[in-house]
């Protein structure tokens, strides 16, 4: 397992990759379901997030060794996922909470008008935690939606040579 998802080198096969990343959607879930249970909790862990960065790094990685192709295109679905991901948090933010991000920016613009940086700190934190609670599972569903969509494209698209290359044998 820890070479599925953590070394980039060699070859995996299609049915490897998939299974690696739904290993890796599955922990993102999780992770982004925490702050259900307690935000700060749930920003702590998600550090785990650059952990999972590599993971996928690396599948992505051994995904176009398979089919011959450079290591560098898994690039493509990183940069995608990234922005991908940026516009289904505006829209799951928006959808779930709308309102609070609205007051928390006027609350923020007032708080910095006035020049009290601490109370803009206060404020952010106190409504970052009430907006992660109303969206954490509606973004953990759709970033696993994303994920999928994502990894199945990649999957797809990469090939599969059956002959060793110069990334190793066939798997």
């Amino acid at each position: 397992m820890g070479n599925l998802l953590f070394s980039p080198s060699g070859r995996i096969s299609p049915s490897e990759f998939m299974r690696g990343a739904i290993i890796l959607i599955a922990i993102s879930f999780v992770l982004g379901i925490l702050p259900l249970i307690s935000f700060k909790i749930g920003s702590m862990l998600s550090m785990l997030g650059i952990i999972l960065l590599w993971c996928w790094i690396a599948i992505f990685i051994k995904r176009f060794h398979d089919g011959g192709k450079s290591g560098w295109m898994c690039l493509i679905p990183i940069v995608a996922f990234i922005i991908l991901s940026m516009i289904v948090s505006s829209i799951v933010t928006g959808m779930f909470a709308g309102d609070l991000n609205a007051q928390m920016q006027e609350a923020a613009e007032a708080a910095a008008e006035s020049g009290d940086f601490a109370s803009i700190i206060s404020v952010t934190m106190e409504s970052a935690g009430a907006i992660a609670k109303k969206t954490a599972l509606p973004a953990a569903v759709a970033g696993a939606v994303v994920s999928y969509v994502i990894a199945f494209a990649t999957n797809s698209i990469a090939g599969h040579d059956e002959h060793e290359n110069q990334f190793g044998p066939a798997t």
